[in-house]
Parts: structure tokens; sequence; C-alpha cells
């Protein structure tokens, strides 16, 4: 019996599947867990009862899942694109609007990664807080810094992936 030889490519695009479908989860399981909480609070604020702090957490957990979200649309490339032109233009020119989509991505989401860095830097040195919970607001706006750093990151692996498939002629009509 031989055992499969598993190619550097194939695992990163196996890892790559496995992380989705993780985050996937993660993220359905939160929304879940938004809903029923925002549930339960609007049945105690019914019945009078006040329970401090849900607001907070389920603001905070939407903007998680948001930019976590982002990292998912972006990998998968099912973000918002020009595909009036895209779905017009011959395999070449898709890859070269592809390449030029994603630089534009890349740079503006690793500048407000940058600025989201420097906000959070200095939230934190003033030591902020949360009104309701008293929650470091370090956590909250930790996730801009991960949705924009991430997907800026995404999307300068896709722009390689795509001046790789330009540059091997063969591979552009596979794609």
């Amino acid at each position: 019996m031989v055992a499969e030889q598993v190619t550097l490519p194939d695992f990163g695009i196996r890892l790559q599947r496995i992380a989705a479908a993780a985050l996937r989860t993660l993220l359905g399981v939160a929304l879940l867990a938004l809903v029923a909480l925002n549930v339960a609070n609007a049945i105690a604020r019914a019945t009078g009862i006040v329970v401090i702090g849900v607001d907070e957490v389920l603001v905070f957990g939407m903007i998680w899942m948001v930019m976590l979200g982002m990292l998912l649309v972006t990998a998968e490339r099912s973000h918002i694109a020009l595909e009036i032109l895209s779905t017009r233009a011959g395999p070449r020119m898709a890859l070269a609007l592809s390449i030029l989509t994603h630089s534009v991505m890349m740079m503006a989401c690793g500048y407000a990664a940058l600025q989201s860095f420097y906000f959070v830097q200095r939230v934190s040195a003033l030591g902020q807080t949360s009104m309701a919970l008293g929650m470091p607001m370090l956590i909250p706006h930790s996730a801009l810094i991960i949705g924009f750093g991430g997907t800026a990151v995404i999307a300068l692996m896709l722009i390689m992936r795509d001046v790789l498939a330009l540059a091997a002629p063969s591979r552009v009509a596979a794609t």
C-alpha cells in the first residue's frame, strides 16, 4: 500500500478550507448566541428586568462578527467586485482586474488597520473601559485591527496567486 503524498500547495488549500469552515461555524454559533441573548434581553425588559451590559455585548459581538466575516468574504473572493467588467473580460484581463481590485483593497485595509492600531494604543494607554461592563475598550477595538489587517494580508496572498497565474499563460485558461 502506497501512502498518498500531499504537496505543500495541497496542504495549504486543505488548511485554508478547514480554517474557513471552523471560522464559519464559529460565526454561526456566535450569531445564534447573540440572537438568543437579544431575545432574552427583550423578554427581561418586557417583564421589567434590566440586565446591565447586554447591549454592549450585542454591539461588540456584532463588530467582531463583521470583521471576522470580512476575512472569509475576501478569502473566498465573494466581496463586492466590478463583475460587469470581469465577467465580460477574458481570463487574462479578469486576472488583471482582480490584481487591481485586491491591490486597492490591500492598501485601504492596511491603512485602516494601521490607524486602528494607533487608536487602540491610545485607548489602552488611557485605560478606557466600556460604560456598562467595564470591559477594556482594547477588546472591541482590536476587532478592527484583526479584520482590516487580516483582509490586507489575504488580499496580498490573492494578488500573489493572481500574478503567478498571469505569469503562467497555461494556468490562465484553467482559472
